[in-house]
């Protein structure tokens, strides 16, 4: 079946996965499991969910820990918080989080999967319909079909290098600070190493810069970060019989050329 909403399930309890799991794939859902917060997070890219199903109680991080790390994320999916907590004070601390909604413990799964259907109804009302395509000069990019293209050319990138290059796109002109990408990119859960955006930063540019050495779209700021820049594709125009060279200028065949246009932040 094609297009199934893909359902991002975290619980430690194998019953309660193999029975949600069971009866959300009964009613059209894809679901991927994770029985801890950190592996789910871990992999959040790479399964790019329609929602999330994510428990309160988890060996190794709460439920409302881990919806805001997925916020921070730009993570933009409902996430319905299952728990047996229910008085109101753990409801508000769910929902403060950056959960969509709350099912109390025990529940049936007709209602999880009725709750698992409004929240996509609402979702899709709600999400407007140019926000999956971004596009920067040369660059388009549509969120929905995960791809990127250049020039009308598809460029192949990996789940991360996507994520990096949507994160720099919604920022076109400005400067963003290295700690702020892998933050948003990577999570502020992640315990590598800060040089891991430099080194994606330099796979994007050898996917994306004519020369990689000498960046035009994809800049390094000293000190400060990372801007991606607004880089148009115009072919030189042809001069004319009588005034080939008037302004003592030959433009040449044709070719194409880039135009770096930086746009400066203002405040």
């Amino acid at each position: 079946m094609v297009n199934q909403p893909k359902v991002m399930l975290v619980d430690d309890d194998e019953t309660i996965i193999d029975t949600l799991t069971f009866n959300l794939k009964r009613h059209g859902f894809e679901v991927v499991a994770f029985n801890s917060g950190h592996k789910a997070l871990a992999k959040l890219d790479d399964v790019v969910p329609s929602l999330v199903i994510l428990d309160w109680m988890l060996p190794d991080l709460i439920g409302p820990e881990i919806c805001k790390l997925m916020r921070e994320r730009s993570l933009d999916v409902p996430i319905l918080m299952l728990t047996g907590r229910s008085s109101p004070t753990d409801i508000a601390t769910g929902l403060a989080s950056g959960a969509d909604d709350y099912l109390s413990k025990p529940f049936s799964a007709i209602e999880l999967v009725a709750r698992v259907q409004a929240l996509l109804r609402r979702a899709s009302k709600d999400k407007p319909k140019t926000s999956a395509r971004l596009e920067v000069g040369v660059l388009i990019l549509d969120d929905d079909a995960k791809t990127v293209t250049k020039e009308g050319k598809i460029v192949e990138l990996s789940p991360k290098e996507f994520s990096l290059l949507k994160v720099l796109m919604h920022n076109a002109g400005k400067t963003l600070p290295t700690e702020a990408l892998l933050n948003q990119v990577w999570g502020r859960d992640f315990s590598g190493d800060v040089k891991t955006v430099a080194v994606h930063m330099r796979w994007l540019r050898q996917k994306l810069e004519a020369d990689p050495k000498n960046p035009q779209i994809l800049e390094t700021v000293h000190r400060s970060g990372y801007r991606l820049n607004k880089v148009i594709a115009q072919k030189a125009e042809l001069p004319s019989r009588a005034g080939q060279h008037e302004h003592g200028h030959d433009h040449g065949h044709g070719d194409v050329v880039a135009v770096s246009e930086i746009i400066e932040e203002r405040n």
